[in-house]
């Protein structure tokens, strides 16, 4: 069996050192990520994963801006709500317990655990949960996962919730 610590490390990509790059604010750029987690530039819809992938590599967010941030210089973009959406999951086994991994809408890979939590937030007027992801980014969970999830989900006096990593998230 798996560790929940080699589960993450064989579902994440490289981690980035942002803690380490300190470039100068070099001012905006016309991409914006809408409420669907597609990627446009001047208002033109980014449709090369590949490259969508290379910018969301770069994504961070500092305060309530988000930039695209490389060791030499920092730009500001616009996220009109989370930069990416959950739009698939799968449970693996893990010597802590049973684990909910998360599938982005960039085909990346994310566990539900301490370091990776689901908060709910208020999105277009209802609770919906968001996994919190590195660097101050999120995704949210799409209403197919969802629903999904709430048919698994158990309930108690605080309201329903799923279960993933040896920890228990509220979905609503």
């Amino acid at each position: 069996m798996i560790s929940l610590n080699e589960l993450s490390k064989q579902l994440s990509e490289p981690s980035k050192p942002f803690d380490s790059w300190q470039p100068s604010h070099c001012g905006e750029l016309p991409i914006v990520i809408n409420d669907q987690g597609e990627w446009f530039y001047d208002g033109s819809k980014i449709t090369r994963l590949p490259m969508v992938k290379l910018f969301a590599s770069v994504l961070c967010k500092e305060g309530a801006h988000f930039y695209l941030k490389t060791p030499i210089e920092k730009v500001t973009i616009t996220v009109e709500d989370a930069p990416f959406i959950i739009v698939d999951w799968f449970l693996k086994q893990t010597n802590e317990g049973e684990a909910l991994c998360c599938i982005d809408n960039l085909a990346r890979q994310w566990i539900v655990c301490q370091q990776q939590p689901l908060r709910v937030k208020n999105y277009k007027g209802a609770k919906v949960p968001y996994l919190i992801l590195p660097f101050g980014c999120s995704a949210r969970i799409s209403r197919s996962v969802f629903y999904q999830w709430a048919e698994k989900a158990e309930s108690d006096e605080l309201g329903y919730f799923i279960q993933s990593a040896g920890e228990v998230f509220y979905l609503s």
